[in-house]
């Protein structure tokens, strides 16, 4: 899918991937994240080639929060934590409340305890979204990879993610595979891929 294609991503930075195909960009999210492997270059971390490292410790260190990143049919709290007892539910609800969803996951049958995805309460896209940028915040990751939704999203939704984007920053690394105009401005990169 990729050819030819380098990157150079500063730690601290926000990096914006503009593609016509996202194929292209879910390859470069699923290459830094190293979900597949290069077959030809390489993907280096801190000068060090990825390949090298271990799945653990770069799954530690990052996060993917994907357009239709999946809601698991469990409760708020297990999909924020994804299931992990090592999370409390102090952590689960500030991690929520980073993301902006805090408030509409309190308006829920159940708060945290209420039953979502298949089978379970409906969340909004927006909703959703946040749910997935909880998840991301609370394993608090050093480089966040961030695939804006296509969908249509309501106004409001927007001024939160943004607003959870902009406090997330100091001190991590976010590339986001750009889809708004807003997103690309506020890049200190920009990379088109195309072809």
């Amino acid at each position: 899918v990729l050819e030819g294609v380098t990157l150079t991503v500063p730690a601290g930075s926000r990096t914006a991937v503009v593609t016509s195909d996202p194929a292209e960009a879910h390859a470069v999210a699923h290459l830094l994240t190293r979900f597949v492997e290069p077959t030809a270059g390489e993907v280096r971390v801190d000068g060090k080639n990825l390949r090298w490292v271990t799945y653990e410790s770069v799954r530690a260190q990052t996060a993917l929060v994907m357009d239709h990143a999946p809601t698991f049919a469990d409760t708020v709290a297990n999909n924020i934590g994804c299931g992990d007892p090592s999370f409390s539910l102090p952590q689960i609800i500030e991690a929520a409340k980073a993301a902006h969803a805090h408030q509409f996951v309190q308006k829920l049958p159940y708060g945290y305890e209420t039953l979502i995805g298949d089978g379970g309460a409906v969340l909004t896209p927006g909703q959703r979204f946040r749910v997935a940028l909880a998840r991301a915040v609370l394993r608090d990751p050093s480089l966040l990879v961030i695939e804006e939704p296509e969908g249509p999203l309501d106004a409001d939704s927007w001024v939160l993610i943004d607003d959870t984007l902009a406090r997330l920053q100091p001190g991590r690394t976010i590339v986001f595979l750009a889809r708004r105009p807003a997103t690309v401005k506020g890049a200190d990169r920009v990379y088109v891929v195309q072809g």
